[in-house]
């Protein structure tokens, strides 16, 4: 049984860790501003494969994969600054704040990469659902 020495001591908040919660909200507004000016070009590219009454759920599946932008940086955005403030945990607010939308444009150059290179820029090869 524990006795109330054995408690761990709360996560302390340095200069550090206010800097780098700083500069990852500003990277993931960026991330988010960025991709929102993203959505238009998409919704151009998907418009004539989205208007069917049969839609193609693979060109569905990356409309919203590459539209997701604003909504992976909302999440970190909050899933972070909610960790950051209310649960005392500051390098898991910073991380949250910062891989979260970084991890969204990294699939997405992925994404590019592999449709650019394999599939010749159509972006539902080889799949068909």
């Amino acid at each position: 049984m524990r006795d109330m020495a054995d408690e761990p001591a709360p996560k302390t908040y340095t200069v550090l860790t206010v800097i780098l919660m700083g500069l990852a909200t500003l990277l993931a507004v960026v991330i988010g501003f960025v991709s929102f000016g993203l959505y238009l070009p998409n919704l151009m590219t998907f418009s004539q494969v989205l208007s069917q009454d049969h839609v193609d759920k693979a060109a569905l599946a990356a409309f919203l994969f590459l539209s997701a932008g604003p909504v992976m940086a909302a999440a970190g955005l909050i899933l972070g600054w909610i960790s950051f403030v209310f649960f005392k945990a500051p390098r898991t607010g910073v991380r949250l704040v910062f891989f979260v939308p970084v991890i969204w444009v990294v699939a997405v150059l992925a994404y590019f990469a592999v449709i650019t290179s394999a599939c010749d820029g159509s972006f539902t090869c080889g799949v068909s659902l």
